[in-house]
């Protein structure tokens, strides 16, 4: 083969070689444009970024969730979108992440297309070429906000344990103390025929038992409550009827401290709810008003009907309620329990209970409060099905 021959067939293997090198460039091309495609459609929100930093892709789902365009979000757009109180963090950990070529995981919170911050868990990774030339970054992000909602009622199921064992352990134990503590003395004072104070004793050891009692009480239909084992009963029931009953039944209570209890409220006067619990709502409110009245008070039961509900109020003129502690007689996390006029004592367990048992009746709860003048509590109860 001579010269020319050799060139003839070198340049016909070259161009073999372009014509494969010119189908591998289409075959690449095809596959980074498959690629795009199944990141456009794949259900979660997928970014890229350049060697300068700088977002160029967004897939649907990232455009759908944040209702932006992709000339919006391009380049350093999206962090218009995360929360500002993340902002600092979300770029820290890209940029450092970047600059060492490492995989980081982050999470913060995003702006949904209907102005709503959602949290966001941000996995992002450095992505290379066939040659293993870096390219930038590809990231994939989950909204995780129910994952984030669960753990904060996590904490707050943790924080209620806690709060409920605390209950047992130091509230429960108080009562028996002074219980056993009486009976001693009692059993001392008969023994040496020494009679002088005794009622007083027998009278500190029957309102120690009645508390253990009512705090008891408490626990299990509190206990029962969160487990599911108190079924909600509504039925149409007279609550004025209710009301007289339950004035009769603390009677006893209000007489040891000379405290009138006046019911404004007559027979006849229908709700339609769960009459056991309202029965716990209505003894527990009743005996906290007696509780930080001071002797010769008075208590004062009400109601009117407004709309498709009633309206019970029990009012009394007692130590009244500081504003600070308002907001927090209603959750079990929170202790604030303090002494009644004559250093009775609770545990604040059984607003926390009237509140759940209003919950489930689908009435409303609340307390207006003065401190030295007197406080009025407020349930609401459907009058109909």
């Amino acid at each position: 083969m001579d010269e020319k021959e050799r060139l003839e067939e070198r340049i016909r293997e070259l161009e073999r070689e372009n014509q494969t090198l010119r189908e591998g460039h289409i075959e690449i091309n095809k596959a980074k444009e498959l690629y795009l495609k199944i990141f456009d459609e794949f259900p979660a929100l997928i970014w890229r970024s350049r060697l300068d930093k700088l977002c160029d892709y967004f897939n649907k789902y990232w455009l759908e969730f944040t209702g932006r365009t992709y000339e919006q979000e391009f380049g350093n757009g999206w962090a218009e979108g995360v929360h500002p109180d993340d902002l600092d963090f979300c770029v820290q950990t890209y940029v450092t992440a970047f600059d060492r070529r490492e995989a980081f995981l982050m999470e913060y919170r995003l702006k949904n297309r209907n102005g709503e911050y959602r949290w966001i868990r941000d996995f992002g990774r450095p992505f290379y070429d066939l040659d293993n030339t870096f390219l930038g970054y590809i990231g994939s992000c989950f909204d995780i906000t129910p994952i984030k909602d669960n753990e904060s009622k996590l904490i707050e199921l943790n924080r209620t344990k806690d709060k409920f064992f605390s209950i047992i352990a130091h509230d429960l134990k108080s009562p028996f103390n002074t219980i056993i503590g009486f009976s001693d003395q009692l059993i001392e004072r008969v023994e040496a025929n020494d009679y002088e104070g005794i009622g007083q004793m027998a009278g500190f050891i029957l309102q120690s038992a009645n508390r253990t009692l009512d705090l008891v009480n408490n626990l299990i239909k509190w206990g029962q409550l969160q487990s599911g084992g108190i079924l909600y009963k509504p039925e149409k029931f007279d609550i004025g009827e209710q009301l007289g009953e339950t004035s009769l039944l603390l009677s006893g209570m209000a007489g040891q401290k000379s405290i009138t209890i006046k019911n404004k409220v007559s027979e006849g006067l229908m709700i339609y709810a769960d009459k056991e619990m309202t029965g716990t709502v209505l003894r527990n409110l009743i005996s906290n008003a007696l509780k930080f009245t001071p002797a010769g008070g008075t208590v004062e039961l009400s109601a009117e009907v407004k709309t498709n509900e009633v309206i019970v109020s029990v009012n009394d003129n007692g130590v009244g309620i500081d504003a600070n502690r308002i907001g927090k007689l209603f959750s079990i996390s929170e202790n604030v329990s303090t002494p009644g006029t004559q250093q009775e004592h609770g545990t604040g367990l059984g607003l926390v209970l009237c509140k759940e048992f209003m919950d489930k009746n689908r009435g409303r709860m609340w307390v207006e409060s003065t401190v030295g003048t007197g406080t009025t509590f407020y349930i609401s109860l459907p009058a109909s099905e």
